[in-house]
């Protein structure tokens, strides 16, 4: 999502009161997404031997959810600009937002019931509850961030503690029980028909399981997307992007606490039942002990954007740095690393030789059009 409003932003722009300076977000989309690229050859990678076993379990600890969750904090990020800039220059953009969520939702309805792939269509739907937000001040924000992110806790407490007053601690066990199968056997058979040779047969799977995945706790409840939403509007409130030097502390805070969360998640083991205690009770603690939704292993992403962000704030020189071709990373040649760094050059090559003669990419260029009602410059 572009960091503007109808124009690329370059740090040669000049944009009076509100210059934000803010390439750094373009670094780490490029990061996002090459790591992204890492995640996807790996989980489709097949066979190999021992050195690819390794590379799979390293992608697995270090880069599974953490580049997704950085792309969803950038979402979150460029929303708020949009609207800052909008504000700054005294233009209503909510129309016009809704606009650009509504094409959003078409591409992530396509690219869910076509390619199976989810992330686009529920951007678009928990987008629609940022402009509800996007107004209150940064106290009211952390906490809806904390409430956010510990939502899905609350709601299977509450959704337990319901259930075990209204038919009883073994019949709510029992028909969670049952949910779970049900689950589990529709998940098994919607797989296998999306494994089918014929195509047809794909893309009926597909389109049945979205209504079974949007109805599911983790969609329908703002723990996932949502927060890493509140967390690119917080982000843009205070300054980290555009003053990075300004918040160093505040910086390596987070960083070292993404760095923790990880550690946590991975070394401290699940708190061991209770013999006979309740099962709200138990249910509880055990959330309690896992931290409750607000310790993650995905904030390991924290500290990879802050990582570079303090590169950034201790010499300028860095952004142009890390701007140069997927950070001049060398490769092996394990294979699903070879084509994912090779599609991200791809990616690279063809994005330089695109944007030296077009202002946007075809899609960006589609997807502008849509939210300002107009065909937008080509050349």
């Amino acid at each position: 999502m572009s960091a503007t409003l109808a124009t690329p932003l370059r740090s040669s722009d000049a944009h009076s009161s509100i210059d934000l300076r803010l390439d750094v977000l373009d670094v780490l989309r490029g990061i996002a997404l090459v790591g992204m690229f890492l995640v996807h050859f790996s989980n489709y990678a097949t066979g190999g031997g021992r050195a690819d076993g390794i590379y799979q379990q390293t992608v697995l600890l270090l880069f599974e959810e953490r580049f997704w969750a950085m792309f969803g904090i950038l979402f979150g990020a460029s929303f708020a600009i949009q609207f800052r800039r909008a504000d700054a220059r005294g233009e209503p953009f909510t129309l016009k937002y809704l606009r650009r969520l509504a094409a959003l939702a078409v591409f992530g309805f396509i690219a869910d019931g076509i390619f199976g792939y989810n992330v686009l269509l529920g951007y678009a739907l928990w987008g629609l509850a940022l402009p509800f937000v996007r107004k209150w001040s940064t106290p009211v924000l952390v906490g809806a961030l904390i409430v956010s992110a510990a939502s899905m806790h609350v709601y299977t407490t509450t959704r337990a503690a319901y259930g075990v007053a209204t038919k009883g601690e073994e019949a709510f066990q029992a028909d969670s029980r049952a949910l779970g199968a049900y689950n589990r056997t529709f998940s098994q058979a919607n797989r296998e028909a999306q494994e089918s040779a014929d195509f047809s047969t794909v893309v009926a799977a597909r389109l049945e399981r979205m209504p079974w995945f949007y109805s599911r706790p983790y969609s329908f409840l703002p723990v996932n997307t949502f927060t890493l939403f509140l967390l690119g509007v917080l982000a843009v409130r205070i300054g980290l992007f555009d003053r990075p030097a300004e918040h160093r502390r505040l910086i390596v805070a987070l960083a070292v606490f993404g760095a923790a969360s990880l550690a946590f998640e991975r070394l401290v083991p699940d708190r061991p039942p209770t013999p006979g205690a309740p099962l709200v009770q138990e249910m509880f603690l055990s959330q309690l002990a896992g931290g409750y939704g607000l310790i993650r292993g995905m904030w390991l992403t924290f500290t990879y954007a802050g990582v570079v962000l303090l590169l950034v704030a201790s010499n300028p020189k860095w952004l142009q740095r890390l701007s140069n071709y997927a950070l001049g990373l060398t490769i092996t040649p394990l294979a699903g690393l070879t084509a994912g760094i090779a599609l991200f050059g791809v990616n690279v090559v063809f994005s330089r030789w695109w944007l030296a003669r077009h202002p946007y990419g075809p899609m960006e260029w589609l997807w502008r059009s849509a939210t300002y009602w107009r065909w937008q410059r080509w050349r």
